[in-house]
Protein backbone atom coordinates (compact mmCIF):
# COMPACT_ATOMS: atom_id res chain seq x y z
CA UNK A 1 0.00 0.00 0.00
CA UNK A 2 1.74 3.03 -1.32
CA UNK A 3 -0.03 6.20 0.21
CA UNK A 4 -0.19 9.47 -2.64
CA UNK A 5 -1.01 12.89 -2.71
CA UNK A 6 -3.93 14.63 -3.88
CA UNK A 7 -2.76 15.67 -6.84
CA UNK A 8 -0.96 11.77 -7.40
CA UNK A 9 -4.55 10.42 -7.01
CA UNK A 10 -6.12 12.86 -9.00
CA UNK A 11 -3.66 12.27 -12.18
CA UNK A 12 -4.34 8.27 -11.46
CA UNK A 13 -8.34 8.46 -11.57
CA UNK A 14 -8.30 10.62 -14.80
CA UNK A 15 -5.90 7.65 -16.36
CA UNK A 16 -7.85 5.04 -14.89
CA UNK A 17 -11.10 7.25 -15.98
CA UNK A 18 -9.64 6.96 -19.95
CA UNK A 19 -8.88 3.17 -19.39
CA UNK A 20 -12.78 2.14 -18.36
CA UNK A 21 -13.83 3.92 -21.34
CA UNK A 22 -11.90 2.74 -23.51
CA UNK A 23 -11.76 -0.79 -22.39
CA UNK A 24 -15.80 -1.26 -22.55
CA UNK A 25 -15.87 -1.20 -18.39
CA UNK A 26 -18.70 1.69 -18.94
CA UNK A 27 -20.92 3.13 -21.16
CA UNK A 28 -21.99 6.69 -21.43
CA UNK A 29 -22.23 7.94 -18.21
CA UNK A 30 -21.88 4.88 -15.90
CA UNK A 31 -19.49 4.11 -13.12
CA UNK A 32 -17.75 5.93 -10.51
CA UNK A 33 -13.84 5.77 -9.42
CA UNK A 34 -12.64 7.05 -6.57
CA UNK A 35 -8.72 6.87 -4.56
CA UNK A 36 -7.96 7.64 -0.84
CA UNK A 37 -5.37 11.00 -0.65
CA UNK A 38 -2.47 10.38 1.90
CA UNK A 39 -4.50 13.26 3.85
CA UNK A 40 -6.72 10.92 4.49
CA UNK A 41 -9.32 12.49 2.01
CA UNK A 42 -11.40 10.69 -0.56
CA UNK A 43 -11.21 12.05 -4.44
CA UNK A 44 -13.89 10.59 -6.62
CA UNK A 45 -15.64 11.25 -9.98
CA UNK A 46 -18.69 13.67 -10.18
CA UNK A 47 -22.40 12.50 -11.11
CA UNK A 48 -23.62 12.23 -14.61
CA UNK A 49 -20.61 12.57 -16.81
CA UNK A 50 -19.02 10.23 -19.21
CA UNK A 51 -15.49 9.21 -17.83
CA UNK A 52 -13.20 10.25 -21.18
CA UNK A 53 -14.63 13.37 -21.00
CA UNK A 54 -13.69 14.35 -16.84
CA UNK A 55 -10.40 16.19 -16.37
CA UNK A 56 -9.00 16.62 -12.70
CA UNK A 57 -10.52 19.99 -12.02
CA UNK A 58 -14.08 18.01 -11.94
CA UNK A 59 -12.94 15.72 -9.36
CA UNK A 60 -14.91 15.96 -5.78
CA UNK A 61 -12.45 15.77 -2.65
CA UNK A 62 -15.15 14.74 0.60
CA UNK A 63 -14.06 13.33 3.86
CA UNK A 64 -15.05 10.58 5.29
CA UNK A 65 -18.35 11.52 6.52
CA UNK A 66 -19.66 12.75 2.97
CA UNK A 67 -18.71 16.47 4.05
CA UNK A 68 -17.23 18.45 0.69
CA UNK A 69 -13.77 19.52 1.04
CA UNK A 70 -13.37 21.06 -2.76
CA UNK A 71 -14.91 20.96 -6.11
CA UNK A 72 -17.76 22.69 -7.55
CA UNK A 73 -19.63 19.43 -9.21
CA UNK A 74 -22.19 16.60 -7.21
CA UNK A 75 -20.06 13.94 -6.30
CA UNK A 76 -21.09 10.32 -7.51
CA UNK A 77 -24.24 9.04 -6.59
CA UNK A 78 -22.67 5.94 -5.47
CA UNK A 79 -20.67 7.93 -3.18
CA UNK A 80 -21.95 5.55 0.47
CA UNK A 81 -20.75 2.85 -1.37
CA UNK A 82 -17.09 4.24 -1.86
CA UNK A 83 -16.82 5.60 1.36
CA UNK A 84 -18.55 2.59 2.56
CA UNK A 85 -15.61 0.51 1.56
CA UNK A 86 -12.88 2.98 2.99
CA UNK A 87 -14.30 3.08 6.24
CA UNK A 88 -14.72 -1.07 6.31
CA UNK A 89 -11.05 -1.85 5.30
CA UNK A 90 -8.08 1.17 5.90
CA UNK A 91 -5.68 -0.57 3.02
CA UNK A 92 -7.76 0.36 0.25
CA UNK A 93 -7.05 2.96 -1.60
CA UNK A 94 -8.79 3.02 -4.50
CA UNK A 95 -12.58 1.93 -5.72
CA UNK A 96 -13.50 1.00 -9.32
CA UNK A 97 -17.32 0.66 -10.14
CA UNK A 98 -18.37 -0.40 -13.68
CA UNK A 99 -20.71 -1.83 -15.92
CA UNK A 100 -18.65 -4.78 -17.50
CA UNK A 101 -20.78 -6.26 -20.22
CA UNK A 102 -19.78 -9.87 -18.98
CA UNK A 103 -20.09 -9.15 -15.40
CA UNK A 104 -23.31 -7.14 -15.65
CA UNK A 105 -24.12 -10.03 -17.78
CA UNK A 106 -23.92 -12.75 -14.43
CA UNK A 107 -25.31 -10.01 -12.37
CA UNK A 108 -28.36 -10.24 -13.87
CA UNK A 109 -28.82 -13.55 -14.69
CA UNK A 110 -28.67 -14.32 -10.50
CA UNK A 111 -25.84 -16.61 -11.47
CA UNK A 112 -23.03 -16.53 -9.09
CA UNK A 113 -19.31 -16.73 -11.41
CA UNK A 114 -17.86 -19.39 -10.11
CA UNK A 115 -14.40 -18.93 -8.19
CA UNK A 116 -12.53 -22.73 -8.96
CA UNK A 117 -11.48 -22.33 -12.61
CA UNK A 118 -8.25 -20.71 -13.30
CA UNK A 119 -5.43 -20.86 -11.05
CA UNK A 120 -4.87 -17.08 -11.19
CA UNK A 121 -8.13 -16.28 -9.86
CA UNK A 122 -7.64 -18.71 -7.13
CA UNK A 123 -4.57 -17.24 -6.44
CA UNK A 124 -4.69 -13.54 -7.26
CA UNK A 125 -8.10 -12.77 -6.34
CA UNK A 126 -10.17 -15.18 -4.07
CA UNK A 127 -13.71 -15.47 -4.66
CA UNK A 128 -15.58 -12.82 -6.49
CA UNK A 129 -18.85 -12.63 -4.73
CA UNK A 130 -22.32 -11.76 -5.89
CA UNK A 131 -23.94 -9.08 -4.00
CA UNK A 132 -27.86 -9.41 -3.14
CA UNK A 133 -29.51 -6.29 -5.64
CA UNK A 134 -30.55 -2.90 -3.95
CA UNK A 135 -31.34 0.61 -4.72
CA UNK A 136 -28.67 1.96 -6.86
CA UNK A 137 -27.03 5.20 -5.46
CA UNK A 138 -28.68 4.69 -2.13
CA UNK A 139 -27.74 4.27 1.46
CA UNK A 140 -29.36 0.46 1.36
CA UNK A 141 -26.81 -0.74 -1.65
CA UNK A 142 -23.79 0.31 0.93
CA UNK A 143 -25.52 -1.54 3.99
CA UNK A 144 -25.94 -4.91 1.81
CA UNK A 145 -22.53 -4.94 0.84
CA UNK A 146 -21.01 -4.30 4.39
CA UNK A 147 -20.95 -8.33 5.23
CA UNK A 148 -18.93 -8.95 2.00
CA UNK A 149 -16.53 -5.69 2.29
CA UNK A 150 -13.70 -7.49 4.75
CA UNK A 151 -13.30 -10.37 2.78
CA UNK A 152 -13.52 -9.94 -0.68
CA UNK A 153 -11.68 -7.58 -3.31
CA UNK A 154 -14.06 -8.11 -6.78
CA UNK A 155 -17.88 -7.42 -6.54
CA UNK A 156 -20.75 -8.48 -8.44
CA UNK A 157 -23.80 -6.38 -7.70
CA UNK A 158 -26.98 -8.29 -8.89
CA UNK A 159 -28.78 -6.54 -11.40
CA UNK A 160 -26.47 -3.73 -11.68
CA UNK A 161 -22.56 -3.82 -12.32
CA UNK A 162 -19.21 -4.59 -10.97
CA UNK A 163 -16.82 -3.11 -8.11
CA UNK A 164 -13.32 -3.60 -7.40
CA UNK A 165 -11.11 -2.50 -4.06
CA UNK A 166 -7.45 -2.13 -4.32
CA UNK A 167 -4.47 -0.85 -2.84
CA UNK A 168 -4.36 2.16 -5.02
CA UNK A 169 -6.89 3.17 -7.91
CA UNK A 170 -5.08 1.12 -10.94
CA UNK A 171 -4.85 -2.29 -8.82
CA UNK A 172 -8.91 -1.72 -8.18
CA UNK A 173 -9.10 -1.30 -11.89
CA UNK A 174 -7.03 -4.24 -12.61
CA UNK A 175 -8.90 -6.22 -10.80
CA UNK A 176 -12.24 -4.98 -12.10
CA UNK A 177 -10.32 -5.65 -15.80
CA UNK A 178 -8.99 -8.79 -15.14
CA UNK A 179 -12.62 -10.52 -13.80
CA UNK A 180 -14.39 -9.22 -16.56
CA UNK A 181 -12.13 -11.35 -19.00
CA UNK A 182 -12.80 -13.77 -16.86
CA UNK A 183 -16.28 -14.00 -16.56
CA UNK A 184 -16.27 -13.74 -20.79
CA UNK A 185 -13.65 -16.80 -20.04
CA UNK A 186 -16.62 -18.74 -18.02
CA UNK A 187 -19.12 -17.65 -20.44
CA UNK A 188 -17.34 -19.12 -23.39
CA UNK A 189 -16.62 -22.10 -22.14
CA UNK A 190 -20.55 -22.74 -20.73
CA UNK A 191 -21.19 -22.24 -24.39
CA UNK A 192 -18.70 -25.07 -25.39
CA UNK A 193 -20.56 -27.19 -22.52
CA UNK A 194 -19.77 -26.12 -19.42
CA UNK A 195 -16.75 -25.45 -17.36
CA UNK A 196 -14.54 -28.13 -15.27
CA UNK A 197 -13.46 -26.53 -11.62
CA UNK A 198 -10.03 -27.27 -10.62
CA UNK A 199 -10.47 -30.31 -8.07
CA UNK A 200 -10.58 -29.54 -4.25
CA UNK A 201 -7.15 -30.49 -3.51
CA UNK A 202 -5.63 -28.86 -5.58
CA UNK A 203 -7.47 -25.33 -4.84
CA UNK A 204 -5.71 -25.84 -1.11
CA UNK A 205 -2.63 -26.76 -2.66
CA UNK A 206 -2.72 -23.23 -4.83
CA UNK A 207 -3.15 -21.47 -1.69
CA UNK A 208 -0.69 -22.67 0.54
CA UNK A 209 1.27 -21.70 -1.79
CA UNK A 210 0.28 -18.67 -2.12
CA UNK A 211 0.74 -18.26 1.66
Amino acid sequence: MIKKNNLEIRKEIIKVCKLMAEKNLVAGTEGNISGRASNGNVIMTPSGYNKSDINEDMLIETDLDANIISGDLKPTSEINMHLGFYKQRSKVMGVVHGHPIYMTAFAASGEELPDNILPEIVALFGKIVTVPYDTPSSIKLANVLKPFVKKHNVFILQNHGAAAVGTSVSDAYHRLQVSEAYANIVWAAKTLGGVKPIKTEKINELLNMVK
